[in-house]
Parts: C-alpha cells; structure tokens; sequence
C-alpha cells in the first residue's frame, strides 16, 4: 500500500514538474470556457435574432403587400369612375326601356374605357346594372348573379362609395368556383344627384400573384375579414384569426411546417386581410449579436490574463533569470556556470543542460588554445625553415665567385643585401610588420635571386605611400615572388616580368603580385585555392609549393575571411595573384617607397 502511494506522490510530481502538462490541460480548461460562453451566447442571440429578421420579414412583406393592392385598386377605381360617366353608358342607364341595341351601345362604352389601358387582362367582367335590374356586360358571362343578398344592400348604403369583397359576398360568384374580387359602387346621376344604377367590376385573383411573388422567402395568402379565400397560399390563409383583422399590423411568433417562424396580418381596403408567414433565418448582425461578441470576448480576455499570470511565474520569470544569467556570462569575457536557482521543469532542466554545455566548452577551449600555440610555434619554425639551405649554399657560392672573377665591391654589395634580408626576414620574432618592411624583404630577396637568374626576370614596384604603414603578417610577399620566380619565371626560358602593386582601396591593402611567367591551369588555381586540404597530402607538396598555399591560407586565417585572395591566370601568358587586407596601420616616422621603382637600381 504504501509503495503504491509512494508511486502515486511520485506521478503527481511528475505531472507538477511538467510545464507542457501545465500549459495543455489550462489550455483545454480555456478552450472549454470559450466553447461554452460562445455556444450558450450564440444560440440565444441566434433565436432572438432569427426571430427578429422573421418578423421584420413578414411585417415588410405584408406592408408591400398592402400597399401594391390598394395601389392597383386606385387603378380599377379610376377604370370605374371612367366607366360610369361613359355618354354611352350613361344613356343606357337613363333609358326609360333599355333595349338590346342600347345594352350593346353600353357594352361597346365599357370596351372603350377598357381599351385605352395596355393590360385589362385581370378584369373578368364589368356590369352595368340598371335600377329596373336589367345590366350590361363585358366578359363570357361565367357569374351567376344574386342581387337579392346583404350585400348588394351594403353596396347601395356606401352611396356611391366603393365596396370590395370576396365573390361579392356570393351576389357573384363563377361557375368554375374560382375566387373573384368584386369591386362595386352605385351610380348616381352628375347633374341630379340621383342613383340611377350600379356598377361591379370583377378582378382576376391571379392579379395579385405578382404582387405576392415580389416578397420572397415568404408564404402569403389574401382573404376577407370572414376567412373566404381569395389568393396566395391555403395553408397560411388556414392560419387566419379575427385579431388580424386590425388596423394596426399583428404579428406573431408561431411554428409552422415544423420550423419556427413569424406570422404578421393586416387589413386593407377594409375588407380584405393579408396574412404573410416567414421562416427563414437571419443573415444580419444586430446589436444583440455584437454585444454576445463583446461577452465573449471579455471572457477570452479575462482567461488571457489568467493565462498570462501563470507563464508569468512559470515560464517568463525564470527564462528572464536564465536569460540574465547568460548575459553576465557574456559581458564576462569567458563562459561560467549558471548559479541561480530554477524551477524543476523543463527551464531548470535547461539550464543544467547549459552549464553542462558550459563546462564541455571550457574544457574545449583550453584544448584549442593550447593546439593554437602549438601550431603559432610550428608555423614560425616552418616559416624560419622557409629559406632552403640550398638557397643559402648557392648564394655563398656566387657571391664567392663574384669575388674572385670581379673586385671585392661587388661581393660586399651582395653580402649586405644578404644580411639585410635576413634581418628584415626574422624581425624579432613579429608575426606582422609593416608593409613597407615586408616590401624591403622581398626586394632584397629578388636582388639576391638576380644574381643566379639576373638574365631572366626583371622586377618593377608601383608602390602607394599610404599603403606603407599597413601592418601585415611577416612573409606573405616573398613566398608569392619565390613562386613566380621557380614555377612561372624558370620554367618559360626567357626574359619575364615580375611586378609588384599596392595601393589602399576603401581602407583595404590592395597588393597584386604580377609575373609573365608560364601561367596557372584552372585546375591549379582551384587546388591551391581549396579551403580543404586531403589529410594524407603534405602541404608543401601542394602544386605551388609550400609559399603558394600555405601564405594563402595564412593571410585567410589572419583576415578571418576566405575571400581575400584572388588568382587570374593564363596558361603560358601570365599569372597575377591580389591580395585584400584590412587596413591596420602604424606610424613608422620615415617615408615610403616610390611606385615604379625598377629592381636594378634598388
């Protein structure tokens, strides 16, 4: 029992320690808060919304509605008036025994009337109804008549007045049972006041279809104040109620066909009603909706600011120590181990990982400084050996020789050119020295080799004076102008030029080491140029000798850049090698050396 509990503390650890556990499962608690927030928010607003838009819908659409009929009413009642003073139809309804040829008289006045308009389609029939209760007609005659109900009472009490109703509440009805609207008035005299008939008109319910196709998404029905059917859809007419019949616009929130939806009824025209019912869904944003975002986005603040306290005390402040840590390290100058305390996750983790780090490169650096001395010193003395005994032993011996077969002036000249170049070539030990002492090493290196290959090259200087006191690592010149001389100068067996350039260029030492000698391959340049050298190969087997690719890789490693040597070569014209140092002068108190100063006269 107690190891599994020891087991369960030690899990409960485990999962305390890890901050990516931490950081997961209050994410997922975040994202469960949002979720329910929004879900909650939105569904409400949704319905509230929704059922705003249905009932702003269905109102809108009735009010159209409304408005299109009593507007195309105005138009029959125009048609009537016109009608009714008709001189033919007049006469015929003032007739004292209206005959067949005056009730034709009457319906060829209606036809006029009706005629000046584009579309009279919608208007079934007109009649012309005598006070005797004869009448003239347009139309095929499909009504059944029946003046004796309440309605055509109510038509002679509205005393001129226009009356509309459904199948003129059964005075009209089809024979096909199609649904009518009858509009009707009586019809008094203009001069005497007197009524001396009645009109009725009877429109096509199909004119209004039109009108109701107008409101989309929308299902409307027209009906009278009883409920008589007169177009639209059945159904909604189905859900008619007195309270629609009002003045004032009525709507109601409803389900119809299984979805919620917004039904809205108004009268026009007195007796008429248009009910419209809507159940499409909201594609607006109103205030509600924008203020259940606003509640959301609250919550996802506030949860942000909680989150952010917790990476504060959990991630933040002890990255910031280790941060700080790791700059005192730097301004240090040399690298040291993290002492301050970290939490036991992955931070405190990492900075174990860093002092480990820490101690691996110490320990590495000390091992290339020392390999750092070690190869300085093999450098020097690879340098010093540079100058091959058999250089010395044959100069001796033509300095000998000068001695014996000229005067003794001469061999001094020599032996002093001799001792100043070896002065000159040890320098202290200083691994850089002025340009202007590197130059006067290599003229007296090349005024010496003239005494073995005098008939061979000849040497020219075009030397700047700025670019006299720029320091630069000792011997990079004469290994250069050693390599000319027996790979390019020798091997051609003629007279060539070896010509030295400095100049500063944007504060850099420029320095082309020019030779016409029997030039350099591609494939030449690129192995001497290689930064990688084969392990097995001996560097001073490398075509070029020792001087060539060794001074290269010297001056790259004291630039720090393995762009500042060039090589441009043609093969038995010349060979031309730049050299580009960073400027580091130092003041030496004497003047320079004049460009283009010849080698014999040195």
């Amino acid at each position: 029992m107690e190891k599994l509990k020891s087991a369960v503390r030690l899990n409960k650890t485990e999962i305390n320690k890890s901050l990516r556990k931490k950081t997961m499962l209050l994410l997922i608690c975040m994202f469960a808060l949002f979720a329910l927030v929004f879900i909650l928010s939105f569904r409400v607003m949704l319905r509230r919304t929704n059922n705003d838009f249905r009932t702003k819908a269905s109102e809108t659409a009735v009010n159209n509605v409304v408005s299109n009929i009593e507007s195309a009413v105005d138009t029959y009642n125009y048609i009537s008036r016109l009608i009714m003073v008709n001189e033919r139809v007049v006469s015929y309804l003032h007739a004292d025994n209206a005959n067949k040829s005056m009730s034709y008289e009457a319906r060829m006045g209606m036809y006029e009337i009706l005629n000046m308009y584009t579309d009279i389609s919608y208007i079934e029939s007109v009649y012309i109804f005598r006070l005797d209760g004869n009448y003239a007609n347009t139309g095929k005659g499909e009504y059944v008549i029946d003046t004796n109900v309440e309605e055509w009472e109510r038509i002679l009490e509205a005393e001129g007045g226009k009356v509309i109703s459904v199948n003129g509440n059964g005075m009209m009805k089809k024979t096909d049972g199609k649904p009518a609207l009858t509009f009707a008035r009586a019809i008094y005299d203009i001069y005497t006041q007197k009524r001396i008939g009645v009109f009725v008109m009877n429109i096509s319910s199909s004119s209004f279809n039109e009108i109701m196709e107008l409101q989309k998404n929308s299902e409307i029905c027209i009906l009278d104040e009883k409920g008589t059917y007169l177009c639209g859809n059945r159904e909604v007419g189905a859900l008619y109620q007195d309270e629609f019949h009002s003045e004032e616009l009525i709507s109601k929130s409803i389900r119809y066909q299984g979805m919620r939806s917004s039904i809205a009824g108004k009268k026009t025209l007195n007796s008429l009603v248009v009910l419209c019912c809507n159940a499409s869904k909201s594609s607006v944003l109103p205030l509600e909706i924008i203020f259940a975002m606003l509640l959301i986005l609250t919550a996802f603040l506030c949860a942000t600011v909680l989150y952010a306290v917790y990476i504060r005390s959990e991630i933040t402040k002890p990255i910031f120590l280790l941060d700080k840590a790791m700059e005192r390290t730097k301004s240090s100058g040399w690298l040291k181990r993290i002492e301050e305390e970290m939490p036991e996750n992955e931070i405190g983790r990492l900075a174990e990982s860093y002092n480990s780090m820490i101690d691996y490169l110490n320990e590495l650096f000390e091992r290339l400084l020392k390999e750092e001395e070690n190869m300085r010193n093999a450098e020097m003395r690879v340098l010093q050996e540079q100058i091959k005994p058999h250089f010395l032993y044959n100069t001796l011996e033509t300095i000998s020789y000068i001695a014996m077969q000229e005067n003794a002036t001469e061999a001094c000249d020599a032996l002093e050119t001799m001792g100043s170049f070896y002065r000159n070539f040890l320098s202290k030990g200083n691994r850089e020295i002025p340009f202007e002492k590197e130059l006067r090493i290599t003229r007296d290196y090349l005024s010496l080799q003239k005494l073995r290959y005098g008939e061979s090259f000849t040497d020219e200087y075009e030397i700047e004076d700025d670019a006299l006191d720029c320091m630069v690592p000792k011997l990079i010149l004469q290994p250069l102008v050693e390599n000319c001389i027996y790979h390019g100068v020798r091997l051609k067996g003629e007279l060539c030029l070896i010509r030295i350039t400095a100049r500063m260029i944007q504060d850099e030492l420029h320095v082309w080491i020019y030779d016409t000698g029997v030039g350099m391959s591609e494939e030449q340049i690129a192995k001497v140029m290689s930064t990688e050298k084969c392990e097995e190969q001996d560097p001073i087997s490398v075509q070029g000798g020792f001087g060539l690719a060794g001074t290269i890789d010297r001056i790259r490693y004291y630039c720090n850049n393995e762009e500042v040597v060039r090589i441009r070569s043609e093969v038995g014209e010349y060979t031309e090698i730049e050299l580009r140092i960073p400027n580091r002068t130092q003041t030496l108190g004497k003047g320079g050396i004049t460009g283009n100063v010849q080698g014999n006269d040195y």
